[in-house]
């Protein structure tokens, strides 16, 4: 064998090891299985209410964060001493419905910044997918109307943002489950 053809062998061994290197790499990521869907809505004096369709497993806590570009902050979280299962609601200035405060939200929040809250599990073992939401958002929203993340459907906005009844985000939630 020829120096170049073993330097070639070489090049030809490293990019196959590469090559599955980035396949286990992708196939091992960290993300936690979906239980189902996270919706916002308020109540009649427009106070922001966590709304969770929980189609599989459990759902013991709920996280609320800002989320501004690569910027993140926790803001609110919530825990449950009974799991929720099925569809649950829940102030996010109270709690309530079986749902404790364990990090008061602001008071009042910052008409510039996007929050995220999701529903999740103690030992991060499911989480429901999440819903982002400005001040605009929810001065947009009218109590029985929730704000969740439907894709790419009809009525959604460009960022997959379905603003429906009740009734309809308790049937999206599960759909694709």
């Amino acid at each position: 064998m020829s120096l170049l053809q073993g330097v070639l062998m070489r090049i030809r061994y490293a990019a196959a090891a590469c090559a599955a290197l980035a396949v286990l790499a992708s196939s091992t990521g960290c993300t936690v299985p979906g239980a189902g869907s996270t919706g916002i809505t308020v109540t009649e004096e427009g106070q922001p209410v966590g709304v969770l369709m929980v189609c599989h497993h459990h759902i013991d806590s709920a996280v609320l964060y800002t989320g501004d570009g690569d910027e993140s902050e926790g803001v609110g979280n919530w825990s449950r001493a009974e799991p929720a299962t099925g569809f649950v609601t829940w102030s996010l200035r109270t709690g309530g419905g079986g749902w404790s405060v364990d990090r008061q939200p602001p008071a009042t929040l910052e008409r510039q910044r996007t929050y995220v809250l999701y529903g999740a599990t103690e030992d991060s073992s499911w989480s429901t997918t999440d819903v982002s939401f400005t001040l605009a958002h929810l001065a947009a929203l009218t109590p029985g109307r929730v704000r969740y993340f439907a894709g790419e459907v009809p009525g959604a906005d460009d960022d997959g943002y379905l603003t429906a009844s009740i009734e309809d985000f308790r049937a999206d939630a599960c759909e694709d489950d």
